[in-house]
């Protein structure tokens, strides 16, 4: 058997296992043993369906150098697109279109590099117009209105193709987007169909409880937040790091309303320690662990947490920590990554967002939220 028929017999094998981190570690080797052969089909294939694994069940911010690499790869080609069909260029325009949004690593101007560069090849591909338009609505809603309205217009005036989302995941960005804006009537209708359970896929309508259950926290209206918090707590997967956005707005909730449980679920994401590169879940989960430790400071000294490894940066050999000193590592850390959101953007988004979360934190009942000190 030759090594290309060896590597096609286990990348067969892998489409019967469950999407987790051992499927996509299998990916990973098979993409090297292809390097190695220089099989350039191979090459290009198999950094498709790792990248579509990764967006799937994965820490998402590592598929910006796989797309990177396969660009490249694509580039050595005479044509961009076989005679008669797509070959992945689409997709993986967008998986890189989207961590965008979650990598303040990348500038500005490289990011909008990038842009030009992979709308030049959707464009020349004729597929995923609407799909790129619907991604800089998203990647702009944070940056700049005006061109983020520019692009949810020609999303709007632009058929869906076979490269399209789908009609939930694009329901949920049209709301985000709104929502981001701070015209709440229009998200709230454009929300509807995906909270009345009408349009739902895999992260539909999580990700849109999730902007819900930010905003009840933010306003310290517990009664909304706690059944939000529930309904995202039983439908993600704590082994999924694609779910730890997730997990930090449940954590922020659980905080003021089942503090065990809170503490729980710090403990078990403190333990399989993983810091994402995909740095707007990696901030979600900060800002729940801070808030986490910030309620249980209020009657206690420390916690024992054992098993963490020394990777973890607050690591104590006997497993007995400061709550306090925790508490301070994850703010610091999430300021950090706001500021390096706001310094990407020209704006004061994630960091307003960071000031919401320490100002519902300390807010109690009766007091008005303009004379509460950060």
């Amino acid at each position: 058997m030759t090594e290309e028929e060896q590597i096609e017999k286990i990348y067969k094998q892998t489409l019967d296992m469950p999407h987790s981190k051992e499927r996509n570690e299998t990916l990973y080797n098979l993409i090297q043993r292809a390097d190695i052969i220089k099989n350039h089909h191979m090459q290009k294939f198999l950094r498709w369906m790792y990248a579509s694994e990764l967006m799937r069940c994965g820490d998402q911010g590592k598929v910006f150098p796989v797309v990177a690499e396969y660009i490249s790869l694509r580039e050595e080609e005479e044509e961009w697109c076989p005679p008669g069909g797509i070959d992945g260029i689409e997709y993986m325009a967008d998986y890189c279109l989207e961590v965008l949004c979650y990598l303040p690593q990348i500038t500005l101007v490289q990011a909008e590099e990038i842009i030009k560069k992979l709308e030049d090849m959707v464009f020349y591909n004729r597929y995923g117009k609407r799909l790129y338009y619907q991604r800089l609505f998203r990647f702009y809603s944070v940056i700049d209105t005006n061109k983020a309205l520019k692009y949810f217009w020609l999303f709007k005036n632009t058929r869906r193709d076979i490269c399209s989302d789908c009609k939930a995941c694009e329901q949920a960005d049209m709301a985000r987007l709104f929502f981001r804006l701070g015209d709440m009537a229009e998200a709230d209708i454009l929300a509807r169909p995906v909270l009345d359970g009408t349009l739902k896929c895999h992260d539909v309508p999580r990700n849109v409880w999730q902007l819900y259950l930010q905003r009840a926290i933010d306003y310290k209206d517990l009664k909304k937040a706690v059944p939000l918090a529930e309904a995202l707590y039983n439908t993600s997967d704590i082994n999924d790091p694609t779910d730890l956005g997730y997990f930090g707005a449940v954590m922020r909730c659980f905080a003021f309303t089942a503090k065990e449980r809170a503490e729980m679920l710090l403990k078990k994401f403190l333990i399989r320690w993983e810091p994402l590169w995909d740095k707007e879940k990696w901030l979600s989960f900060l800002m729940g662990a801070w808030t986490v430790c910030n309620e249980c400071a209020k009657t206690l000294s420390t916690m024992y947490i054992p098993g963490l490894t020394d990777k973890v940066p607050f690591w104590q050999k006997d497993g007995i920590y400061n709550i306090k000193e925790m508490e301070k590592w994850f703010y610091s850390e999430a300021l950090r990554t706001a500021q390096s959101f706001d310094m990407r953007n020209g704006t004061s988004y994630y960091t307003e967002e960071l000031e919401r979360v320490v100002c519902s934190a300390r807010y109690k009942e009766g007091q008005r939220f303009y004379i509460i000190k950060v």
